[in-house]
This record gives C-alpha cells, sequence and structure tokens, in this order.
C-alpha cells in the first residue's frame, strides 16, 4: 500500500510539474511581449524629453483604471469559465462569458468617450507642467480606439486562458507587440518618410499593436471552430442566473481592481507634487515594477487556470495538494524575482541614460526597495491573483486588497509625502508596508479552507430553483 501511495503522489507530482511549465511557459513569453512594449516605448520616447516620459506616464493612468475595470471583470468570470471548463459544461459557458463580453464593451463605450470629452481635467490630476499637460492631451485624443478594442480583446484572452489555450495568446502577444515596437520607432522619430509625431507615433504604434491583436484571436476562433463559438447566438441569450451570479462574484473584484489603481494612482498624484523628475522617475519604475513582475505575474496565473480547473473537476483533495506546491513553488519565485532586479539595476540606469541625474537616483534607490517587493509580492499574488480568485473568494480578496492600500499604503503615502515632504524613495516604500499586511491574511485565510466555493454547483442549484 505504502509503494502505491509512493507512486501516486509522484506520478501527480510529476503530472503537476508538466502541467506548470506548459502553462507558465506560453503565459510568460506572453507578459515578455506584452511588457518589453510598453519598457520598448518608454525607451523610444525618453530620447525625446524628460516631459514625454512624464506626459505618457500620466496618461497612462486612466488606461490603468480602465484596465483594472477589465481586469476585474474578466477574472471575475474566468473563474466560472475555468471551472466550466473543467467541468465540460460548455452551455454554461457561454452564457457567462455573453454577460462578461456585454459588461466590457459598454465600459469600453464609457471611457472612450470620458477621453474624448475631458482629457485635459484628466491630466491635470497628475500634472501641472504645461508641456506635460499638452503632450499627454496628445497622447490621449489619439490613442482612443484602444481603450474600445480592449473591451473585445480582454474577454478573448481570458476565454483562452480559462480553456487553457495559452499559447494562442502567447502568439498573439508576440506578434502584435512586434508590430507596436516596428510601427512607434518609425512614426516617433520620423523613419521610412515619415514624419517624426513623438508621443502621437507611440499612441498610433498602440493602436495598431490592438487591431492587430483583435484579428488575429478572430482568425483563430473562426480556424479552429472553437466549441464556444459553434452556436455564438447562444452567447448572447442571457439568463438571470449567470447575470447574477457574475456581478455576485464579479463586483468585488471590478471594485477591488478599480480601488486598488485608483489608489496607485492617487500615489502618482503625490509623486507629481514632487516635480518632474520625481514623476519621470515614477513612470519608469511603474515599467520596471511590471517588469520584476513578469515571471511570478505568468507563475500566478497559471496557477488561477489549473486550480479552476482542477475545482471543475470535483476532486478537493487534489485541488489542496496542488495549492500547497503553488505555494512552496511561489517561494522560490520570490527569491529569484527579488535577485533579478538587483542584478539589472546598474543596466537598467545605463539603458535609460539616467546615471548621475536626480532621476537615476531616485530609480536606482526605489529599485532597492523593489527587489524586496517583489519577494512579498509573490508569496501574497499566489492566493489572491491565483488561489483564493480560482475558488471564487472575491469578497475576502477584495477585503485584502482595499484594507492594505487604503488603510495601510494611503495613510503612508499621505503622512510621508504630503506632511513630511519625504524622499520620493520613502514614499515608495509604501508597497512594502501593504504587502506585509497582507501576509498574514492570506496564510490564514487558505488554512481554514474558506477560500473555495464551487461555483458551477451554484449556478447549477439556482437554475434547478428558477426553471432556466
Amino acid at each position: 500500500m505504502e509503494t502505491a501511495v509512493s507512486y501516486n503522489a509522484k506520478a501527480e507530482n510529476r503530472q503537476f510539474f508538466r502541467m506548470i511549465f506548459a502553462t507558465v511557459l506560453p503565459l510568460l513569453i506572453q507578459s515578455v511581449f506584452t511588457q518589453s512594449s510598453n519598457f520598448v516605448d518608454q525607451l523610444l520616447i525618453s530620447s525625446v524629453g524628460t516631459e514625454a516620459i512624464a506626459a505618457i506616464g500620466a496618461s497612462n493612468k486612466l488606461m490603468t483604471l480602465y484596465n483594472g475595470f477589465l481586469y476585474g471583470s474578466c477574472s471575475g468570470c474566468a473563474m466560472f469559465m475555468a471551472q466550466y471548463w473543467g467541468k465540460k459544461d460548455y452551455k454554461s459557458f457561454q452564457k457567462i462569458f455573453g454577460v462578461l463580453v456585454t459588461v466590457t464593451v459598454a465600459a469600453g463605450v464609457f471611457f472612450s468617450a470620458i477621453v474624448i470629452l475631458i482629457p485635459e481635467r484628466l491630466i491635470h490630476f497628475f500634472a501641472d507642467d504645461p508641456l506635460v499637460v499638452d503632450l499627454a492631451v496628445e497622447y490621449m485624443r489619439t490613442v482612443v480606439l484602444a481603450y474600445f478594442l480592449m473591451s473585445v480583446i480582454f474577454p478573448l484572452e481570458h476565454m483562452m486562458r480559462s480553456m487553457n489555450k495559452v499559447k494562442v495568446t502567447m502568439i498573439e502577444s508576440i506578434i502584435s507587440v512586434i508590430v507596436n515596437c516596428v510601427i512607434s520607432y518609425i512614426l516617433i522619430y520620423g523613419k521610412l518618410g515619415f514624419p517624426a509625431m513623438g508621443v502621437a507615433g507611440a499612441a498610433i504604434g498602440t493602436v495598431i499593436c490592438r487591431i492587430v491583436s483583435l484579428i488575429i484571436l478572430i482568425v483563430y476562433i473562426k480556424v479552429s471552430g472553437n466549441v464556444i463559438f459553434r452556436d455564438a447566438r447562444n452567447i448572447f441569450v442571457y439568463n438571470l442566473t449567470f447575470v447574477k451570479a457574475f456581478f455576485k462574484k464579479a463586483l468585488p473584484l471590478i471594485a477591488n481592481e478599480m480601488l486598488w489603481q485608483l489608489g496607485t494612482t492617487i500615489y502618482f498624484i503625490i509623486y507629481g507634487r514632487a516635480g518632474t523628475d520625481a514623476l519621470a522617475a515614477m513612470s519608469i519604475m511603474q515599467t520596471l515594477q511590471q517588469l520584476s513582475k513578469i515571471f511570478s505575474g505568468s507563475f500566478c496565473g497559471a496557477s488561477a487556470i489549473i486550480v479552476g480547473n482542477e475545482i471543475g473537476k470535483g476532486d478537493v483533495g487534489r485541488v489542496n495538494r496542488f495549492c500547497k506546491k503553488f505555494h512552496a513553488a511561489a517561494m522560490v519565485v520570490g527569491i529569484v524575482s527579488g535577485l533579478a532586479v538587483l542584478a539589472v539595476r546598474p543596466l537598467m540606469l545605463y539603458i535609460y541614460s539616467i546615471e548621475g541625474t536626480e532621476v537615476g537616483n531616485y530609480v536606482s534607490q526605489c529599485m532597492l526597495v523593489l527587489s524586496l517587493y517583489i519577494l512579498l509580492n509573490v508569496n501574497n499574488s499566489i492566493n489572491v491573483e491565483g488561489i483564493f480568485r480560482s475558488g471564487g473568494d472575491t469578497s475576502y480578496v477584495t477585503l485584502m486588497d482595499m484594507g492594505s492600500i487604503w488603510f495601510v499604503g494611503m495613510p503612508w503615502t499621505l503622512i510621508t509625502g504630503l506632511l513630511l515632504h519625504t524622499n520620493v524613495v520613502v514614499i515608495y516604500f509604501a508597497y512594502i508596508v501593504l504587502e506585509l499586511y497582507k501576509l498574514p491574511l492570506g496564510y490564514f485565510r487558505f488554512r481554514s479552507g474558506k477560500w473555495l466555493h464551487m461555483l458551477y454547483k451554484e449556478t447549477d442549484q439556482a437554475q434547478a430553483v428558477t426553471g432556466e
């Protein structure tokens, strides 16, 4: 009996790691290309001037808020889709996906309208420099089409991920990012006979990138005969059970992402009050922070897919064993990511051509803070971004995140930034403080087992009662 148990454990471990590599690697490659696109755009625009870096950083804050809404909506729906896919309940998958697309497209129209109507008012929240404001408005008015395109791309990408079709989104990202980099380079600097367009060129590159992404996804769906789209009419036949289920689980995540992004936006406003150099440094740090989380984010994203699919299969014991393996691996990922940040610190200063400058000093010191932040963040994110979300524990996730940024990080930022007027590096340290707050909350919640919800059972029971 012991030999059989040992063999089964080893077999399960091999299967676990095969699933990890098959899922993490495509997500990692996709993240590398996606974040590299932002990095390359920032590098290209850095030669235009500090004001241009600050302008794109400020204008992207609204995009970040919008991304937060889309991510909250899509991750709220993805937990259902992953479980339905594991259960092979394709009709329920279609119904919840239809609700998601309706919500995100409506949001895309709303956010696009705001950008078109009042861009100057939005930018004045983040910057006072007239040149920064003018450049930011120029960028926003050009990039606005990308807002609407994202409202369709995000749901399609999360649908593919829930089905573990991560290679599709990987290929989509590789092609679209390459297109973005090439187009941005040509238009920013005026190559191949085009006029030098500066920040507007970067915006056009972003729009074309989104168009390419959408085309690739639509072509794949058409060519592959995707089971969810075989009878696409059913997607938009709304069912009240699934509408209620979506909003019950997605609204906390939407609120969480929006309030989280709003909190980080307020951080950015405080940085902006410290001057253009501080704003430029924090714009760079925002990109470096995203780059530092490429591997860990892919790892946590893989955990959400795998755990969600396993929950749909109904083996709770196997789910818990997989989660414990993810926790052990998260520690290793965090250590490696933190050391990587320290290793590339001199290189980043050189690449951005900010060595010896005030901006460079800020970035260098903040990267020390970032190395510790990423270690803590991975261990929290494996719960918040992966395990708890796949288990439908959205209310607790929201309490963890909102509590950390509004009751821990925000007081720190306001006191150090607006009252004490400390160095921007001290203000940036708020990220570590909020991660320390979340660490014990995630640990005890997982141990309690209350995070695990069989979402497909809840909707099945609701339909049985209503007769839908």
